[in-house]
């Protein structure tokens, strides 16, 4: 068992800040990497932030941060006192803090309580100024040349919704990156379609000209001041350019499944990642999740409380129960690639490099695409699946031009699954789809440790990964030829980000629509 504690070297407040600096003894820190957050709670919200490292050593780590108070909270000014507790997570295990204790007397307005600390609301409630000369050119530029746009468009946007109640039974799907429904979205749309009493409205676009965005901005604001349900599955920067109704529920339906990589506020202070003042996926009402294991990541990542993240399942993983589905697309696929037909199928699926869409990439030198398949032997064939935004492609053998499929730029990835014998994969989060399929899989992780120090995951990989991990072509391409997967992992793996295998999660998350619709939640 575990000890820590928590010594608190300095504790100060201005001017809505909160400063924290100090140290964390715990007996077992060698064996993992510590993850420390703070948890501020108040009046039933709660918003977990992670404290930076400074230094570790062996059997303590230093950390210093500053916590801007009121900004804490999506719109919401904090009315009663902030408690902030502290969490220690070492690997899979969470560290019970057992003592928080100031080496300092504590500043007027702050007292201990147990192994928290309690701010008075007087304090939690100041205004914070950001001053911009603190921040990188590009955020100061933002602040500067978009804030009083913003205010405007707010401005006008609060006169709008006067003019445009709410229609109590209106449920819109947004997108800013799609033209069509798809995903997450489609399935939960088809359950809700014959509810009588639901409207449903739709509202898409991607990469649309100056002109169309007039456009498409005048029907923005009118479905967001008149819907009473907006649902999204991923991000949408108009959301928090105007202030919504008081009516009106965001749900969030995120693309992905469990909880592997870190994202959104999970990353402050890292780069690419956000401050805490900004408002990017912090409106949401309701986030869903595969599991409640992974509930706290993504309150957490979004920079919301832990009561807005429910664990309905994902309703695009209910095709992974559906035996028609599948048989109809193993044979659609046997079709149009015949070669298939008749041969087991290695998917290697990796995920990109870089911060994102601009310089995305994967280092194709890493692997021989030609002496992995002259390794697999005539029965097996390769199917290459690059993350989208990945420009780079093999180049293939003329002898292994009809048993290499290059599919980066067609057919939907887990699809491909329901051919697939063998995953050949890093870090990308298609190892939660595989699981549902019980597929053996191998983790080619040639960057292992580069990958965590830039990007970094919410669980060890060692411990998370449910299958061989490999750090070499050369040990890759023995475990193929041994066939030693460490397939006995992905029961546990799936049982531990799975609440619910049983196809009907479209369903659940239809039925909370509802019940915010006709006013049961």
């Amino acid at each position: 068992m575990s000890v820590c504690s928590i010594k608190l070297d300095r504790v100060a407040t201005k001017g809505g800040k909160l400063f924290l600096s100090g140290s964390l003894m715990c007996d077992s820190l060698g064996e993992h990497i510590p993850r420390l957050k703070a948890v501020f709670s108040c009046e039933g919200r709660t918003r977990r932030i992670p404290i930076p490292v400074l230094e570790e050593g062996e059997g303590y780590i230093e950390f210093s941060h500053v916590y801007l108070l009121d900004k804490l909270f999506f719109n919401y000014k904090n009315k009663s006192d902030v408690k902030v507790s502290f969490e220690l997570w070492l690997g899979d295990e969470n560290v019970e803090v057992e003592s928080v204790t100031a080496e300092t007397a504590l500043p007027k307005g702050i007292t201990a309580d147990g192994c928290s600390l309690i701010v008075s609301e007087k304090i939690a409630k100041k205004k914070t100024y950001i001053n911009i000369f603190e921040l990188d050119l590009r955020s100061a530029v933002k602040r500067v040349v978009y804030t009083p746009m913003v205010w405007a468009l707010g401005v006008y946007f609060g006169i709008y919704k006067k003019l445009h109640p709410v229609k109590k039974n209106r449920v819109t799907f947004m997108s800013g990156r799609r033209t069509e429904l798809g995903g997450n979205m489609e399935f939960v749309w088809n359950e809700l379609k014959d509810e009588k009493d639901i409207e449903l409205k739709t509202m898409f676009f991607a990469q649309t000209s100056m002109m169309k965005m007039v456009k498409v901005l005048r029907k923005f604001l009118y479905l967001y001041a008149t819907s009473r349900v907006i649902v999204v599955d991923d991000f949408f920067r108009l959301l928090n350019t105007f202030k919504r109704q008081e009516d009106t529920r965001i749900f969030q339906l995120w693309h992905a499944c469990g909880a592997f990589k870190t994202f959104g506020y999970t990353r402050l202070g890292k780069p690419g990642g956000p401050h805490q003042f900004d408002k990017n996926h912090r409106m949401y009402d309701y986030a869903i999740v595969s599991s409640q294991e992974i509930a706290r990541h993504y309150a957490e990542g979004f920079g919301i409380s832990d009561t807005a993240v429910i664990p309905t399942g994902i309703p695009r993983t209910d095709i992974f129960f559906d035996s028609d589905y599948q048989k109809r697309i193993r044979s659609e696929l046997c079709e149009k690639y015949p070669v298939i037909k008749d041969k087991k199928v290695l998917l290697f699926a990796p995920t990109f490099r870089g911060n994102g869409q601009v310089t995305a990439y994967y280092d194709i030198e890493k692997l021989n695409i030609n002496e992995l398949k002259e390794t697999l032997g005539d029965e097996w064939v390769i199917i290459v699946k690059l993350h989208p935004f990945c420009r780079e492609r093999f180049i293939v053998a003329e002898e292994y031009e009809d048993t290499i499929i290059d599919l980066s730029d067609v057919d939907e990835l887990n699809d491909l699954l329901f051919v697939t014998d063998l995953l050949v994969t890093d870090y990308s989060s298609c190892v939660f789809e595989a699981s549902l399929l019980n597929i053996p899989m191998v983790f080619y992780v040639f960057d292992l440790e580069e990958y965590v120090r830039d990007r970094d995951f919410y669980y060890e990989f060692e411990s998370f990964a449910p299958g061989k991990i490999v750090e070499t072509q050369n040990q890759l391409l023995e475990c193929i030829k041994t066939g030693d997967f460490e397939q006995y992992k992905i029961t546990d793996f799936k049982n531990k980000f799975f609440d619910n295998t049983d196809g009907k999660s479209s369903e659940r998350v239809a039925q909370k629509i509802i019940d915010v619709v006709r006013g049961e939640v």
